[in-house]
């Protein structure tokens, strides 16, 4: 009796149909992806998809946790220090870098019926949860006034989100704007609309800004 062993699972090769599968569903959508096209996109075999996720809706899954696992990672990465509204901040541009790095995988992230935020997600909650803890320390150090403050994350989100959207279309770059310098007034509007104090907001702009170029460059 001869007993097959099955293949074993290769992280660079999953990681690779990831990637491929988040391309091909933000650019050609859905009916796009396929084993059989992914399969030439990686330079593997159909059999390549099933061994690593058995299915193409498990492949789907599995991306759309990989994309948080990346996300958060990268709105976690600055750490807290004794600036909480640099932190926020400091946050707000860590979310543009992902969306810059990642485009493929944050559209997907985001797009209906594919990865919608579940509240029984906690992976794709902590994202939203760990800007709600930035908030809530801008107000505790009385920087900010809030009196809703899921509420108010739900408006900051809104706000960074939109842009990224916006900006990823490449409208910027089609009507000689500056995407980053729009991105700073929108952060600087929504930390001046729940009431922090103009100069200390511009200290806080300036310390966040280099601590983003810092962990740009790490």
């Amino acid at each position: 009796m001869v007993v097959k062993v099955p293949r074993a699972r290769n992280p660079d090769v999953a990681m690779s149909l990831i990637e491929a599968a988040a391309r091909l569903l933000a650019d050609e959508a859905r009916p796009a992806v396929t084993a059989r096209r992914l399969a030439t996109e990686v330079g593997t075999s159909t059999m390549a998809v099933y061994t690593h996720f058995g299915s193409m809706d498990e492949l789907f899954a599995q991306m759309c946790q990989e994309g948080f696992a990346r996300f958060g990672a990268s709105l976690e990465a600055a750490g807290l220090t004794d600036d909480p509204v640099a932190d926020w901040i400091t946050q707000g541009w860590a979310y543009r870098r992902f969306a810059l790095d990642d485009p493929h995988l944050y559209r997907v992230m985001f797009s209906d019926g594919l990865a919608a935020l579940r509240s029984d997600d906690p992976a794709q909650m902590e994202t939203f949860f760990s800007l709600l803890r930035r908030i809530q320390r801008c107000v505790d150090a009385g920087r900010l006034v809030v009196d809703d403050v899921h509420l108010a994350g739900e408006a900051v989100w809104a706000g960074v989100h939109g842009h990224m959207m916006i900006e990823l279309t490449g409208f910027f770059e089609l009507v000689g704007r500056d995407p980053q310098r729009a991105y700073a007034e929108g952060l600087r509007v929504l930390a001046l609309g729940y009431g922090d104090l103009p100069d200390a907001l511009e200290d806080s702009m300036r310390a966040a800004w280099r601590r983003s170029r810092r962990l740009r460059a790490a």
